[in-house]
């Protein structure tokens, strides 16, 4: 879990690019609700990795949430996206928990003095996982993933065939090693498949947006300001999330398969990023659809985690 440590499940630490889309946001939320994750770390990924972590960390902040460690990943280029300016004048030097500037180390530690195998919940592109790799290939044997990634049989947009999805799409080589590696157990991924249903309007969302609930309001004032920058165009956000692909991924971490059917295939990511099925590659526990009445389950779990 690439960004935690759980309680009964192992360590955990979580790789995320917050900032860009909005359903990091619920991620992180979600999380920090679930009382079975001891957060071990929240490592920011992709591009600006130093901003990324100003916003994790104003929002632990504000929550009274800075025992959570925060590690900032690879730094690429300075782009964010419509969250960047709601922790700009957050200064990092501030937060009261710990931060390593160095955070693809610090998840090597945790990996490396962990007696259990760690689960990193990887919902961003993966060059972090690269970059790990690189530095210590004999602890891959030490880690589970639980990932938001890949297209199988669906598309954005509920299109039908495969597509190439953000996540792999990023960094192709990173994805493809990323796919290749051999980890403790089969990878476990929510691709475009799952996640494009993945959306809570009606009365349940009204329900959350009335909460006084501080992890609830924080992420809903995240949610009115990614939207009000740019975020998420054609959405009203008093009466629909976003997709939140990356909670599907996080649910993957705590509840394995008691939403959506998982089928194990083997997948290689091809040179147009596509997260191929066939008769080679690792095997892969995928979730390729919703159970009878799985995506209402889940809809109804994420609510009431939130509301708890």
């Amino acid at each position: 879990r690439d960004f935690c440590l759980s309680r009964g499940l192992g360590d955990v630490y979580k790789r995320q690019d917050i900032g860009t889309d909005i359903d990091d946001s619920w991620a992180v939320a979600l999380s920090l609700k679930r009382p079975e994750l001891d957060i071990k770390l929240i490592l920011t990924a992709t591009f600006n990795t130093i901003n990324r972590a100003k916003i994790v960390a104003k929002f632990l902040t504000i929550v009274g949430r800075t025992d959570v460690p925060i590690g900032v990943g690879l730094w690429q280029n300075n782009f964010v996206g419509p969250l960047d300016d709601w922790s700009s004048s957050f200064n990092l030097s501030t937060y009261k928990g710990k931060l390593f500037d160095d955070g693809i180390g610090e998840a090597i530690r945790i990996i490396e003095s962990s007696p259990d195998p760690v689960t990193i919940m990887e919902i961003a592109p993966v060059s972090n996982i690269k970059e790990f790799l690189k530095r210590r290939p004999d602890l891959a044997s030490k880690v589970n993933i639980k990932a938001m990634s890949g297209s199988i049989k669906i598309c954005y947009g509920g299109r039908i065939g495969a597509c190439p999805e953000y996540n792999v799409a990023t960094d192709l080589d990173a994805s493809q090693q990323f796919y290749a590696t051999a980890w403790h157990s089969p990878m476990m991924i929510a691709p475009i498949d799952v996640g494009y249903l993945a959306i809570l309007n009606g009365a349940g969302y009204q329900s959350l947006l009335r909460s006084n609930d501080l992890i609830l309001r924080t992420l809903l004032e995240c949610y009115d300001f990614w939207h009000a920058h740019g975020g998420g165009s054609g959405i009203d956000p008093t009466k629909t999330s976003t997709t939140l692909w990356d909670p599907v991924a996080a649910y993957l971490t705590w509840s394995n398969d008691s939403f959506v059917e998982l089928q194990t295939l083997k997948i290689v990511v091809t040179n147009r990023a596509i997260t191929d099925a066939g008769s080679v590659g690792q095997p892969v526990l995928t979730s390729l659809s919703w159970g009878s009445t799985g995506l209402q389950n889940w809809q109804n779990e994420v609510e009431a985690t939130l509301l708890q």
